[in-house]
């Protein structure tokens, strides 16, 4: 299956670090314009996960802070777009975490004959190991893809970008 291939019904996009400054300023906004846009299937779903203790108003409020909707449609658009939505604390570190994550997951897609899930890193470099292993273990789909996506720096230097680069489902 081609890596490049633009996302497919039956996708899941999982922020991880969705409470954190990067999430909010670039990663939600970006994925607002993809699906105003109309370049997310229409069946995406979005799932955050951070380790931030909050219900799903005030996830929501957090998603709309940095928005911008100049116009009504906008305004609809946003709406819509905070539907899909859904939040799940966890810690980067326990398998149990990541477990409450996959069975959220599950919940979500239920009906679906296959999960294709997109796992996107707005996390510190210094998390990206661990939690792309707990990732593999527990949250990849037994049918469908798993891609993982991490934004930069990857490492902190030449030498940890190769070491993370050695580690599985990174």
């Amino acid at each position: 299956m081609d890596p490049c291939m633009e996302l497919k019904q039956n996708t899941t996009i999982v922020v991880l670090g969705a409470s954190g400054d990067l999430a909010k300023k670039k990663t939600y906004p970006a994925l607002f314009g993809l699906y105003r846009n109309q370049f997310l299937p229409q069946d995406v779903k979005i799932v955050g996960y951070a380790r931030t203790k909050m219900d799903h108003e005030e996830y929501i409020r957090r998603i709309k802070s940095y928005m911008k909707t100049p116009t009504k449609e906008s305004e609809q658009q946003l709406e819509e777009f905070c539907d899909l939505c859904t939040y799940v604390s966890g810690q980067y570190d326990k398998d149990e975490s990541f477990q409450v994550l996959e069975q959220h997951l599950q919940d979500i897609e239920k009906g679906r004959t296959e999960a294709h899930r997109l796992f996107y890193m707005a996390l510190p470099p210094s998390v990206f190991t661990i939690v792309s292993q707990h990732l593999k273990k527990v949250c990849y789909p037994t049918k469908g893809i798993a891609r993982v996506i991490v934004e930069k720096p990857f490492g902190k230097d030449l030498a940890s970008s190769r070491e993370l680069q050695k580690v599985p489902g990174a």
